[in-house]
């Protein structure tokens, strides 16, 4: 419903152009209702957001607060599915252009609106764009997979830059995701499919306006996914079995361990508290009951069920162990745990693989790598932050994989009250084999965390004799 015209005809005054015809989006932009239908886009008089006006008061004159009703001009049909507003003006998105309505005066009216094309890359009509902040990130529909495109430097003159920040995994997107959220103050991008369990990220780091470093990874869930968005520094996903569950993007009220002024962020899937086990000096077993409200809830997971004592300061604080689940109600562990409040959930794994060992050098702000040299990685060296236990796998052509688990604080190494941790730590893993005949994987399925900083590497290097021209 919209109010009335009040003077003129439908000459004079005519029906605004969504009359009739579908209405694709609706938007906020310069205090009016927005509406994009077909090949046009048309703005409310400012302020009527309850009723919107879409008719001029006077047919003899334009004034500022006249509706807008402006189509878009191209060589192709372009039919405007969202938009989304910037500093400069409203990009509109078509299947295969985006246009921005703006306004060279200071005053957006009729007279002074202006619908211009800036680029012609495909977009994906079923998933809206999203502001990272200073820029607009969306979709494209083209492809066996799908592209993850930005557009930086929109201004109502000149070209901006649109780049493809999906181009380093060009295969890593499928073509049928349709669920997009981010987190602008995480500078954080997810991805996802609904009925899958695999959800896609985009993590970046800008300082001032350069792009520092950003990077792709993937999360596996338990359960397929439904629905997924970001609230403030959370991030929400409705699973299958229908329970809202949530990830903190930031260390919040997440299970840890304190130490020397260091805390140590714990890592357990659908984690909480368990206490009152009963100790049988006989069996050597600790009985959990009436834990049904939590295993029960968790249908299906495909982890390892282990406690761990979080408790700062205790006798054996970080000690963990696997659960034995019995009766779906019960569960045991080895050893006595009576007279703790523990933490109990699931493991889960967290992967790295590391791209292949070039030598490089730096020219200027770009690096390059010199893929036609002939190395012999003799061992790495993997620059940790906070970490535990982890483990490495080297894959090796012609030879079987070999992996090593490491602790960062063996045995005997570390008082009894204190968290078997380190707060940064350098291991060199030996590797000695060609760089082009070896795979290397950090691993870690233990709830101590894994931070990985960076990696360094040390061997044996000759040109070939190359030289470039």
């Amino acid at each position: 419903t919209y109010q009335d015209r009040l003077v003129g005809d439908d000459v004079t005054n005519p029906l605004p152009s969504f009359h009739g015809n579908r209405i694709n989006k609706v938007l906020f932009f310069r205090n009016r209702l927005a509406f994009l239908s077909g090949e046009n886009v048309i703005l409310s008089r400012p302020g009527t957001f309850g009723v919107p006006d879409f008719f001029i008061e006077s047919a003899l004159t334009v004034g500022p607060a006249d509706p807008i009703d402006i189509s878009a001009s191209s060589t192709f049909p372009s039919e405007i599915f969202d938009g989304i507003e910037i500093n400069s003006g409203l990009i509109v998105f078509s299947s295969n252009q985006q246009f921005l309505l703006s306004t060279d005066s200071e005053i957006l009216n009729p007279e002074t609106a202006k619908l211009r094309s800036i680029a012609t890359f495909n977009y994906n009509i079923t998933i809206p764009p999203i502001s990272l902040g200073t820029t607009v990130a969306y979709l494209d529909s083209s492809g066996k997979f799908r592209r993850f495109n930005e557009i930086a430097n929109v201004a109502r003159e000149g070209e901006p830059n649109v780049v493809e920040q999906s181009k380093v995994v060009p295969t890593l997107i499928p073509k049928e995701v349709d669920l997009l959220t981010n987190s602008r103050d995480n500078s954080m991008v997810l991805i996802g499919k609904t009925d899958t369990d695999t959800v896609y990220g985009f993590r970046y780091f800008n300082v001032g306006d350069k792009r520092e470093q950003q990077a792709w990874f993937k999360w596996k869930f338990n359960r397929p996914l439904i629905y997924h968005f970001v609230v403030n520094d959370e991030y929400f996903f409705l699973d299958s079995d229908h329970f809202l569950q949530k990830v903190n993007l930031v260390q919040d009220d997440d299970i840890n361990i304190d130490h020397e002024n260091v805390n140590y962020v714990l890592h357990l899937d659908n984690y909480t508290s368990v206490s009152g086990g009963v100790y049988n000096s006989t069996t050597n077993l600790t009985t959990f009951t009436n834990q049904s409200d939590w295993i029960d809830q968790i249908s299906n997971y495909n982890g390892t069920l282990v406690v761990i004592d979080d408790n700062s300061g205790a006798t054996r604080v970080g000690r963990y162990s696997e659960c034995t689940v019995i009766n779906n109600d019960d569960f045991t562990l080895p050893g006595d745990w009576s007279s703790a409040t523990l933490k109990i959930g699931y493991l889960y794994e967290y992967r790295a693989e590391f791209p292949r060992i070039y030598p490089t050098k730096i020219e200027g702000e770009r690096s390059f790598a010199d893929i036609n040299s002939s190395v012999v990685v003799h061992r790495i060296k993997v620059h940790f932050g906070k970490v535990g236990l982890y483990e490495t796998t080297l894959t090796r052509k012609g030879k079987p994989t070999y992996s090593e688990v490491y602790e960062s604080s063996l045995l005997d190494q570390y008082d009894v009250s204190d968290a078997p941790y380190l707060s940064e730590y350098i291991k060199t893993v030996p590797v000695y084999e060609r760089n082009t005949n070896v795979g290397i994987t950090l691993k870690s399925s233990h709830p101590s965390p894994a931070t990985l900083r960076g990696l360094s590497w040390e061997g044996d290097y000759t040109p070939r004799f190359y030289r470039r021209v």
